[in-house]
C-alpha cells in the first residue's frame, strides 16, 4: 500500500497524520515510511494509520503484509542507493508475491533479462551513472531474478510479451542471440508460462498498452491480499489498488492472453527471431 496516495486521498498533509498518531512519530518518520526507506512501525500503529486514513479492509490487510515483510532490513536495503522511492515499494511486494502476472509491449521485463541485455539498456537510460554504479544496478536486477529461480517456492510468474519486445534490438546480435534464448529456456521452468502476442494479432483491446504487472500477494495470517498493479513510467511509478482498476487490468490479461500464441507456438517463434539475430558471417 502507498501510504503517501491514501493519505493524499483522505486530504492530509504529513504533520495532519503525524498529530493524530502522537509521540513518537514524526514528520521525517512518517516520510521515511511513505518512501520506504526506513523506520519501524508496530501493528497497533498500523491499525491506527488504516483508522486515520479511511483505509478498507482490503488496503489494510495489505499494508499489514507489507508491514510483516518489513519487519527485518528490506533485501534490497544494500542496495538503497540505486533504488528509487518508487521502486522500493514495489521490490517489497514482489519479494512477498505468490503469482506475477506481467505484460511487457517493447522490452523485455526485467526478471528475464539476461545480465548483458540489462546492462545495455542501463547504459543508456543511466548514462551518467560510473561503471561501479552500473555493477550495482544489475547485480540488484540478478538478485531480484533469483525469487522465481530458486528451487523452493519461486514466485510463479505468467509473462505476456508483444512481439516488439523480442523483436527490437538491444546491444546488438550477439546480444539478442542470448537474451532470445534465454527467454526460451525459461519458458520451459515449470512456474513460468511465457507468451507473445504476434504482430498479427493487431491490437486486441482496440488501443494501445502499455506494460504494467499484477501482483498476487501470499496469504496473510490466513487472509487473501488483495492484488495489486503496479506500472512504471519516465515520470514515476504508481501501484492501482482499487476493485476497478484491478478488473480492469485482469480483463486486459485475458484479451492479451486470448490473443497471445500458445506455450509451444510462442517457443518456435522465438527460436525463429533467434536464428534471424544470429550474428552473419
Amino acid at each position: 500500500m502507498q501510504l503517501r496516495e491514501a493519505r493524499e486521498r483522505a486530504n492530509l498533509d504529513l504533520k495532519d497524520v503525524v498529530d493524530e498518531i502522537g509521540p513518537g512519530w514524526s514528520i521525517s518518520k512518517l516520510g521515511r515510511i511513505e518512501r520506504g526507506e526506513s523506520g519501524r512501525i508496530s501493528l497497533p500503529e498500523v491499525d491506527l494509520l488504516a483508522k486515520i486514513l479511511e483505509m478498507d479492509e482490503d488496503a489494510h490487510a495489505n499494508l499489514i503484509a507489507l508491514v510483516r515483510q518489513a519487519a527485518s532490513k528490506s533485501w534490497w536495503y544494500k542496495y538503497r542507493d540505486v533504488v528509487h522511492s518508487g521502486f522500493r515499494i514495489y521490490a517489497d511486494m514482489e519479494a512477498c508475491a505468490q503469482r506475477l502476472t506481467m505484460y511487457n509491449s517493447n522490452i523485455v521485463p526485467g526478471l528475464l533479462q539476461t545480465p548483458e541485455y540489462a546492462r545495455e539498456l542501463d547504459r543508456i537510460y543511466f548514462k551518467n551513472d560510473p561503471p561501479t554504479v552500473l555493477d550495482r544496478r544489475l547485480q540488484l536486477k540478478l538478485e531480484r531474478q533469483t525469487f522465481i529461480t530458486r528451487r523452493t517456492k519461486p514466485i510463479a510468474v505468467q509473462a505476456i510479451l508483444h512481439e516488439a519486445a523480442v523483436r527490437v534490438q538491444v546491444g546488438g546480435p550477439k546480444v539478442m542471440e542470448a537474451q532470445i534464448e534465454h527467454l526460451v529456456e525459461m519458458s520451459k521452468r515449470a512456474n513460468i508460462n511465457l507468451r507473445v502476442v504476434p504482430f498479427s494479432a493487431g491490437h486486441p483491446l482496440g488501443t494501445a498498452v502499455g506494460s504494467f504487472t499484477i501482483i498476487e500477494m501470499k496469504p496473510s495470517g490466513g487472509i487473501d491480499q488483495q492484488p495489486v498493479v503496479y506500472f512504471d513510467s519516465l515520470v514515476g511509478a504508481a501501484c492501482l489498488e482499487d476493485s476497478d482498476s484491478i478488473a480492469t487490468h485482469t480483463a486486459a490479461i485475458d484479451s492479451l492472453r486470448a490473443a497471445a500464441l500458445d506455450e509451444v507456438s510462442t517457443r518456435t517463434l522465438l527460436r525463429q527471431i533467434g536464428k534471424n539475430a544470429r550474428p552473419k558471417g
